[in-house]
């Protein structure tokens, strides 16, 4: 009886972690600024060539000297930009849209 508690309780364990890292437990933030939907509404853009060792956040960092935008802003926008195409597994040598960002006038 023993071993089969503690093989339910690893496979619940188990469960647990696979569901957190697949799915999340956490709600994640919404950020203040207004969310940029289709490709008509984000204005500006960067084509950019991927080079080794780029990522999405290492090119527009490189692209926007300014910091006025957040990583889940960055992903959608990108996403709208190159429509079918995951910011995770961009190709060296294939040139993409980026958002360009700039700072917000008060």
């Amino acid at each position: 009886m023993k071993r089969f508690l503690t093989g339910c309780t690893i496979l619940l364990i188990l469960y647990v972690v696979a569901y957190d890292l697949k799915i999340g437990t956490l709600p994640q933030a919404q950020p203040a600024k207004a969310q940029i939907k289709t490709k008509d509404q984000i204005h500006k853009y960067h084509s950019y060539e991927v080079n080794p060792g780029d990522t999405l956040i290492s090119v527009v960092e490189k692209l926007n000297s300014n910091g006025d935008y957040s990583i889940i802003s960055m992903i959608k926008d990108f996403k709208t930009l190159n429509p079918g195409v995951n910011p995770e597994s961009i190709q060296i040598g294939q040139t993409y849209k980026f958002p360009s960002y700039k700072k917000a006038e008060r």
